[in-house]
């Protein structure tokens, strides 16, 4: 499993394309899923690994009998597209997912662990100017973390 850290500021082209930095490649992989995320005005991009590993977990949801779980993996699986790395690094974005994220000219790959986040640069400077500290203690308390 790779672990994704780090800030990486990028520009979108004019055909919708990121350039991923060429020290991340190697980990990243061909092909690269990317999807709306369920609770932030961003994008998330998986590695193939990653991909797989998050569509385990949502096979085991109840689709069938909880229109909640339904709604989600539709969003999730509906609105992705799988896209291969280009042999200069880059990823094609959809305009839907472009739109949805709000994304401008300048934006930010975000490392998160196992998957990044693609942000417009100024939703994610707004994003962390709003964020306070008490948020994140609270989260550190809430699930039993020590940093």
């Amino acid at each position: 499993m790779t672990f994704f850290v780090g800030e990486y500021e990028r520009q979108i082209d004019d055909n919708g394309r990121i350039i991923i930095p060429s020290k991340l490649r190697k980990d990243i992989g061909e092909t690269v899923y990317i999807t709306r995320a369920p609770s932030d005005k961003c994008l998330h991009l998986y590695t193939a690994e990653g991909w797989e590993e998050m569509s385990e977990k949502l096979r085991q949801l109840p689709t069938a009998t909880d229109k909640n779980a339904a709604a989600f993996v539709r969003m999730f699986f509906g609105r992705a597209s799988e896209v291969k790395v280009d042999k200069q690094g880059r990823v094609a974005i959809t305009q839907r997912l472009i739109e949805y994220a709000g994304l401008s000219r300048d934006v930010v790959l975000v490392g998160t662990n196992t998957r990044f986040e693609l942000w417009d640069g100024a939703l994610w400077e707004e994003y962390q100017s709003a964020l306070s500290d008490d948020v994140v203690l609270e989260g550190i308390e809430k699930y039993g973390l020590i940093i």
